[in-house]
């Protein structure tokens, strides 16, 4: 193209990009490098923005129509935005010489309110005598969202090297921005994490990947430190001191390493660290990719490491045999024993030893054998069961606490001949509308009595003894007002108390297992549910299931626990193969009846996947019941909230605790599992007069089993409960020893139960006595009896 006094410039925009280069093919004119990036030169898009036709507007017109831009003038604010919103121009000349016609800055500020204004170009044309002011006025002008501004200028040349230099500068690196949206877009959509640090590793830029899998937003993980959230305790120092020396000598670093999630899980994945360097040798930023593929899955920031492990890729060596030397002996490090065929789909177990063999290839020999040990124990069955020799070894020959420990922790069911034609015991019928109370109408002494019905020193044997051994529902209807049930559940009050009637209605009259105990758990939980912790991390919907599995936590129980129902050949045994008898039956049988009548469904209401949240989470806290799962939920429980308890008492630490890592799904099954639990098992922590009545009815219960079992030459389950010998005093010890103690330890430390940790205190030492004591008097019966 040629200026009108016939002086010639590069044709067309395709040479000004590349401008200086002595020739140029047609397709590199017309395109635009950003490193391996090829990006074509568009028609460059002008937007003037007068309030009137001037010279200083005409200059400029003509300058752009020269560079072959397609340029647009318009003289309101309202047609300037409107026509922005339709063109989308890359570059937008404003005229700010006289305000009084037209604010320049409010528009400019209108113009960064649409969306993609920040690959425009945005310039205020001034009056010359702005320059030559000492007050920085051009900070003004930048604070309003001009990117610079134009000097006003009639002469034609000016104009056009004006408009060339703006375009080889700020709009060519604005067309380079454009197109980063599509690098950014191409990295949430890969499913690695994709982390961007500087050298000290603090974040900078996340992918979508990296919210999903760490359980942060975006904005959370900026700013914190890669290296500190993915070294776990499994990691050791001197893997974090390799990554910072292999990186600064500008070379990729790739291994193993753990990541800790926001809900605390450390989760091991393979991953790469990549130095960026701007100047050659010199690194100044990190690319951290953590190889987590998910297979048609998303990943929300609750989901738990369980969930995730599945999908995790572990990249391993060809051999996973441990060929090392030792440098100083030359001792041949003996290899691992195990070989892992990979699986696509792996048990976590399975996992975790493959983790433990990888760790084995880098590590010194002692550290070897000592993993070799871990991977025997982790082989073996019950790995959280701990054997009984191991618990207390001051009670290692005490044969009560021993027998007691093996019959409630242990399956320790011999299977008999079946006998087809047992028969199940039968039970009361439903009450109907007409027999069921309601708290308006109770007697005046249940109604005093239930106005403590939250205290821990509530009487559950006074309420029995006035309802006529129905405290069930009295307990239910209180206590299912108190935390707002029927509104939860969308449910009339009387279908809740028909509901109530007829779980209490098929509790069988056992010495222990009977409405009473279930009355018992029902107030414990709800005390468990006052306390601040789980207000906290529980909603209302969790409280109801809570005191719902407690309800029915034991309905239909026959007085004679699993191994015997399988030593027997029950039809319950034969129905749940042997497997969690007596929870399976309580959980089934409680939504069977629930089901079985609109008149007691408290459940009728809830919408489908409501009403499968609950049942699933009810039957979760009923199966938990069971002794013999009872270390492996503790286990889990102590793991996941040991630390967190820990740094909230942590005097350094500031008291206010963000229980966001306590909230998540999994952890609050964890926490409704030891809850029930303790409720369950919180015999040893009521007043001493309670404490001793339920030792008494458990003690018959069992005792009363154990008759049985003699009488049709059973597998005895519980030797030391038998009734010609058995010491109340010692079970009751053995029970608080091997099953309270670490418990409420636990419990008390995540909810703060001072009171019930007195009341154990002071029971043991009761029961302490009382052995001494029975001891004393076995004595002086054996020396009555050789006289």
């Amino acid at each position: 193209m040629q200026f009108n006094d016939g002086n010639s410039i590069t044709s067309g925009w395709g040479g000004l990009w590349n401008f200086g280069a002595d020739t140029m093919e047609s397709k590199e004119e017309n395109t635009l490098k950003f490193e391996t990036m090829c990006l074509p030169i568009p028609t460059i898009r002008t937007l003037l923005v007068f309030p009137k036709d001037d010279a200083q507007s005409d200059a400029l017109k003509w300058a752009a129509e020269k560079l072959s831009c397609e340029c647009t003038i318009v003289y309101t604010p309202e047609e300037a935005t409107e026509t922005y919103q339709n063109l989308h121009p890359h570059l937008v000349f404003i005229d700010s010489r006289q305000s009084k016609y037209l604010d320049a800055a409010t528009l400019c500020r209108t113009l960064h309110s649409i969306p993609g204004c920040q690959y425009t170009c945005l310039v205020a044309v001034i009056k010359k005598n702005v320059v030559d002011k000492e007050d920085g006025s051009i900070v003004s002008f930048l604070r309003s969202g001009f990117t610079r501004w134009f000097v006003e200028s009639h002469n034609l040349g000016h104009c056009l090297n004006e408009l060339i230099q703006i375009h080889h500068t700020d709009i060519s690196h604005l067309l380079k921005l454009r197109a980063s949206k599509a690098l950014f877009s191409a990295l949430d959509a890969c499913r690695e994490s994709v982390t961007v640090t500087n050298l000290e590793h603090n974040i900078q830029y996340a992918n979508k990947a990296s919210e999903k899998f760490w359980g942060y937003s975006v904005e959370d993980l900026c700013g914190k430190n890669a290296q500190t959230m993915s070294r776990g305790e499994s990691v050791k120092s001197d893997i974090a001191e390799s990554i910072n020396t292999q990186v600064k000598k500008g070379k990729e670093w790739e291994g193993t390493v753990f990541h800790k999630r926001k809900s605390g899980e450390n989760v091991p994945l393979w991953s790469r660290i990549h130095p960026v360097e701007v100047f050659s040798g010199v690194p100044e930023y990190l690319v951290h990719v953590n190889e987590c593929p998910i297979n048609e899955r998303s990943l929300s920031a609750e989901t738990s490491s369980s969930d995730l492990l599945p999908f995790i890729k572990y990249h391993r060596k060809s051999s996973v045999e441990v060929k090392s030397f030792s440098g100083e002996t030359g001792l041949n490090r003996r290899q691992s024993f195990a070989k892992f065929h990979p699986m696509t789909l792996e048990p976590p177990i399975t996992k975790v030893i493959n983790i433990i063999l990888s760790t084995q290839e880098h590590s010194p020999l002692f550290v070897v054998q000592a993993l070799d040990r871990v991977l025997d124990i982790l082989r073996s069955t019950d790995i959280y069961s701990p054997q009984f020799t191991g618990l207390r070894q001051n009670h290692a020959e005490d044969q009560v606490a021993s027998d007691l420990f093996s019959g409630l922790v242990s399956n320790n069911k011999q299977v008999m001949r079946r006998f087809s034609h047992e028969t199940s015991k039968g039970a009361a019928g439903q009450a109907t509308s007409s027999q069921v109370p309601t708290l308006a109408n109770a007697p005046d002494k249940v109604k005093e009595l239930l106005e403590n019905v939250h205290e821990v020193y509530f009487d559950i044997f006074q309420l029995e003894r006035i309802s006529e051994k129905r405290p069930l529902i009295w307990v239910g209807m209180a206590l299912f007002a108190k935390f707002n049930a029927c509104s939860l559940l969308n449910c009339d009050e009387s279908v809740l108390r028909n509901w109530l009637s007829l779980i209490e209605s098929k509790y069988h009259q056992n010495p222990y297992h009977n409405s009473t105990h279930a009355a018992d758990v029902l107030q414990a939980t709800a005390y468990f549910l006052s306390k601040p912790r789980l207000k906290a991390i529980f909603d209302p919907i969790d409280e109801v299931v809570s005191l719902i599995a407690a309800a029915v936590h034991d309905i239909d129980h026959p007085g004679r626990n699993s191994a015997f129902l399988c030593n027997t050949g029950s039809e319950l045994a034969i129905l749940y193969n042997d497997v969690s008898v007596l929870e399976s039956h309580h959980s089934a049988l409680a939504f069977k009846l629930t089901m079985s009548s609109d008149k007691v469904n408290i459940f009728y209401n809830l919408n489908k996947d409501s009403y499968k949240e609950m049942r699933r989470s009810i039957i979760d806290m009923v199966l938990a019941t069971e002794m013999t799962k009872h270390f492996e939920h503790l286990s889990k429980f102590v793991n996941v909230f040991t630390k967190s308890v820990e740094a909230e008492e942590d005097e350094s630490v500031e008291p206010s605790l963000d229980l966001s890592a306590m909230s998540t799904p999994e952890n609050i099954v964890l926490v409704k599992r030891i809850l029930i639990k303790c409720a369950d098992v919180s015999n040893p922590t009521r007043p001493l007069s309670l404490c001793i009545e339920w030792a008494n009815r458990i003690a018959e219960e069992y005792m009363s089993q154990t008759d049985e079992e003699r009488s049709k030459s059973l597998p005895i389950v519980m030797p030391a409960f038998d009734r010609t010998k058995c010491s109340i005093p010692k079970s009751q010890i053995g029970f608080i020893d091997y099953f309270v103690n670490d418990m409420f330890d636990a419990w008390d430390a995540f909810c703060d139960v001072p009171e019930l940790m007195e009341n154990i205190k002071t029971n043991y030492e009761y029961w302490k006595l009382q052995e001494s004591q029975f001891q004393v008097d076995l004595n002086d019966q054996e020396n009555t009896t050789d006289t």
